[in-house]
């Protein structure tokens, strides 16, 4: 069993966690997309009765101004005007939802970094521990051969 094996494990849930918040954020960031297009099409509609009031406006000469067409293409205004309103705030809404979902990917992600840094540290530690091993391994042989060659002359 690695020494590790806890913090291997404990590697491994930070990585799900972060794979999870990840895709949290993906899928606000499709949602605030998606809102975006929503909110582009009210916006179509609201310039789109602009223009059929302003050609309202204008009758050819000799034909009465269409004053009820007018009212109603003025009602019809201000209701894709409201669209517009709730359609900005649910995109304001769900942009903030993604900046949250965000930060919690960044505090995944540094969760996980902090981890795999201990892990290296060990890692490294161990290495050099066993290094410094052969190596003193190695200068006892040394002194062996040593010590046998003078021994023997």
């Amino acid at each position: 069993m690695s020494p590790d094996a806890g913090l291997e494990t404990a590697l491994d849930q930070r990585r799900r966690k972060l794979d999870l918040e990840r895709q949290v954020l993906a899928e606000r960031e499709i949602a605030v997309q998606q809102q975006a297009a929503v909110l582009a099409a009210a916006g179509s509609r609201v310039r789109m009765v602009l223009s059929q009031i302003e050609f309202a406006q204008q009758p050819a000469p000799g034909i009465a101004l269409p004053v009820a067409l007018l009212g109603e293409l003025e009602q019809l205004l201000r209701w894709c005007e409201a669209q517009v309103v709730a359609q900005r705030a649910h995109l304001e809404a769900l942009r903030s939802e993604a900046d949250e979902a965000r930060g919690a990917v960044a505090n995944a992600h540094q969760g996980v970094r902090a981890l795999e840094l201990v892990l290296e540290a060990r890692a490294a530690e161990r290495a050099e521990k066993q290094r410094r091993i052969e190596i003193r391994e190695a200068d006892e042989t040394a002194a062996r051969v040593h010590a046998q060659k003078v021994g023997t002359r």
